[in-house]
């Protein structure tokens, strides 16, 4: 039912002529840079391909540095930046696509995840969503042993099963794509003690740098939770920019700690997929869940 209601409203949006009003004014000027997570290559084939008709794919790099030098002049009318959070080991079938169409997408990932047979917190068998999202509200020390308690979970437990990308996997990518960190296990950051985030944020930058040989400029919060003590500890370690899943676009003056971002469904079929694309349905969504929780 739930997903029913949301492909209804794409319906409704794209017959609006929302995604057309708002591709042609809104992004004219704007940089959207979409969130994707474990998309297949036959969705994303669909929704790449809509963009490389009506956008410009750039990289997360070239847009940073603009903003740095506050100068737009290089940055296209209705730039478009792809972004991916985790690393999740289905990533690596989509590089034929980033090569057909030339694009160069940022990967952020779970440090102490890729390369291991770890799993990821969130992906345990049989948790529902409205699960996931409680154990989001509890403090770090409080979710890991819920979920040792209930599911044998450790963040350093090893399975028979691979979630993420192996390093042999990103060298391969690493023409066609670029890596910066999501932190290591992939906590919520603002529910960490001061040294767990320090931790967390400084030394996914140290693993991911040792490991493919790179510098790290680039952080994603997990979940797009953060606070000022995560902007500052971002600021200290090095990075350049940090994205949040904020809903929104971006210009010149949007500070670089808090990138805004246009979460796309994995699964989207090229209607929702335009939709998305306006930010509406994602507004709504937030405007009804601040409802109910307001109750």
């Amino acid at each position: 039912m739930h997903n029913f209601l949301k492909n209804v409203i794409a319906i409704f949006v794209c017959l609006s002529g929302m995604p057309f009003l708002i591709r042609e004014w809104m992004c004219r000027h704007r940089v959207s840079i979409l969130l994707y997570h474990d998309p297949k290559p036959t969705v994303f084939a669909k929704h790449i391909a809509y963009l490389s008709r009506h956008y410009t794919v750039i990289s997360l790099d070239t847009f940073v540095a603009a903003i740095h030098q506050k100068d737009f002049s290089q940055i296209p009318p209705k730039s478009v930046v792809i972004t991916m959070d985790d690393g999740h080991a289905g990533n690596i079938e989509l590089l034929p696509l980033f090569k057909q169409y030339h694009v160069r997408p940022m990967l952020y990932v779970c440090t102490q995840i890729i390369d291991t047979h770890r799993h990821f917190w969130f992906k345990i068998d049989g948790q529902s969503k409205a699960e996931k999202e409680r154990l989001k509200r509890l403090s770090n020390v409080e979710r890991l042993t819920h979920l040792k308690n209930m599911a044998g979970f450790e963040p350093e437990k090893v399975y028979p099963d691979r979630q993420a990308l192996n390093v042999t996997e990103m060298e391969d990518m690493m023409e066609s794509v670029d890596f910066q960190p999501h932190t290591r296990f992939h906590p919520i950051l603002p529910r960490c003690t001061e040294t767990e985030c320090n931790h967390e944020i400084l030394e996914s930058k140290a693993d991911l740098e040792k490991l493919l040989g790179i510098e790290c400029f680039h952080f994603s919060y997990p979940n797009g939770d953060y606070t000022e003590r995560e902007i500052e500890i971002v600021k200290a370690s090095g990075f350049r920019s940090a994205r949040t899943t904020d809903i929104g676009w971006n210009t010149l003056d949007t500070p670089l700690y808090r990138l805004k971002a246009i979460p796309i469904t994995d699964d989207a079929g090229l209607t929702r997929f335009r939709s998305e694309l306006t930010t509406i349905p994602h507004r709504l969504g937030r405007w009804v869940n601040s409802l109910v929780w307001r109750k």
